[in-house]
């Protein structure tokens, strides 16, 4: 029997059929995903190396739609902002496979990538080599965390309970993703500003 000319399974079909199961609400179990994609396990085998190899493929899918390399352009702050930007959006548009992604280690290039970007960034703003992992560690935080509070409710605080100052700003403040945004683009601001402020304090010392 002649084969097919089209693959009915890859590395990027699994990813991508991954990506929407765990989004519908699943949990990622190979069992089930083998079901939706309507071949065997061991078939997912051959194109990825276990569970974990299905949530590298689906980080790869994922960095490939998101995020271009791009020719360095700007100063440092302006090549965080970019790189912290674009990552955000890839987490805050599949928030549940967030949670997954932080659990397997960190090898494709793609991805390897956008670290290497943010560490030249860093030396370049004058951060000495032993911080510069750690500020990296942080602005990761920041963006995951991020991601996560797109899972929060419309409307976090209860205008209604409040009290004090709280009552009187709860009701002009943004709600929902408008709120999510202008806590991202704060939070980044905090962060350059900071390493700013840590670059002059060192000069001083």
């Amino acid at each position: 029997m002649a084969r097919p000319r089209t693959a009915r399974l890859s590395r990027e079909i699994i990813g991508r059929a991954a990506i929407e199961f765990v989004e519908a609400g699943h949990e990622l179990q190979l069992v089930p995903l083998a079901r939706r994609l309507g071949v065997s396990v061991s078939s997912l085998y051959h194109h990825v190396a276990g569970r974990d190899g299905v949530i590298q493929a689906m980080r790869q899918v994922l960095v490939a739609e998101y995020i271009r390399p791009m020719p360095a352009s700007g100063d440092w702050r302006q090549r965080i902002r970019q790189e912290v930007e674009l990552t955000w959006r890839m987490y805050a548009d599949h928030p549940r496979v967030l949670q997954l992604l932080l659990t397997v280690v960190i090898d494709e290039p793609d991805v390897l990538r956008i670290y290497s970007v943010l560490a030249d960034a860093l030396e370049e703003a004058g951060l000495p080599e032993g911080e510069i992992l750690t500020t990296i560690e942080v602005i990761d935080a920041f963006t995951f965390g991020m991601t996560l509070d797109a899972l929060s409710p419309e409307t976090i605080l209860d205008p209604e309970r409040a009290t004090g100052t709280l009552a009187r700003l709860l009701p002009g403040h943004p709600s929902g993703a408008e709120r999510n945004r202008r806590v991202f683009a704060s939070g980044l601001d905090l962060i350059i500003a900071g390493i700013e402020a840590r670059v002059r304090e060192l000069g001083a010392e």
